[in-house]
């Protein structure tokens, strides 16, 4: 079981977090390297990973999943076909798309649109994530060397980070697990989120989330 120390308070408390996250991103997180070659996850990987944030130190539990076709709408296909992944229990989630292929967004959408669907989403914490942000312009390079990227894209990148941010209310972060930027933040950004809905007088999900930490479980996807 994983342990979460809070050195302010001199106390102890357990905290377990399982992630469904993509390869590069748990690559660069975990044991700080980056494969170029790409290797689909074709079962269930643990690993236990530590994030300081706020002064409290927290091991992390993370859990590398097989990618997903659709998120189970109740517990009877959640059973079926993804015995043990905890997908409607999660505290949190996290999804990523590849920055440099707009189109990707479309799957994380359609996710989270069956996440909504599946389970009462009310204070639980959702973060979007665009990787590979090294592939993307910067106006600091000049044009000669700048790949082609076309400005319909810059577009839908506006778009998203608005729908993102105003429409659904969700954190958004931008990262390079090649160059490994950022890619510490999302996870401190990641455990803020959870500690700000966590710490909500009167949240409906309060005592909820309580029990998780009494059972010394804290489920991130």
């Amino acid at each position: 079981m994983c342990q979460c120390y809070a050195s302010a308070q001199r106390k102890k408390a357990g905290v377990e977090l399982e992630a469904f996250f993509v390869f590069f991103l748990l690559q660069q997180f975990v044991l700080n390297q980056f494969q170029e070659d790409y290797m689909a996850t074709d079962r269930k990987y643990t690993y236990y990973p530590t994030v300081i944030t706020n002064e409290r130190w927290y091991k992390v539990k993370i859990s590398d999943l097989p990618v997903i076709p659709y998120f189970p709408v109740n517990s009877f296909y959640e059973w079926a076909n993804y015995r043990y992944y905890g997908l409607r229990s999660a505290t949190a989630y996290i999804l990523v798309f590849d920055l440099s292929n707009i189109d990707t967004f479309q799957y994380i959408k359609t996710l989270r649109e069956q996440i909504c669907e599946s389970r009462n989403m009310q204070n639980v914490p959702v973060l979007v994530v665009g990787n590979k942000e090294d592939l993307i312009v910067s106006e600091d390079v000049p044009s000669n060397s700048k790949p082609a990227i076309s400005s319909s894209s810059d577009e839908k990148r506006r778009d998203i980070v608005n729908l993102v941010k105003k429409h659904w209310k969700c954190g958004y972060m931008e990262c390079s697990a090649k160059y490994n930027w950022r890619v510490m933040h999302v996870f401190k950004e990641l455990m803020n989120m959870i500690e700000t809905v966590s710490n909500r007088d009167q949240s409906p999900m309060l005592d909820n989330i309580q029990e998780a930490l009494d059972r010394n479980k804290c489920v991130v996807i």
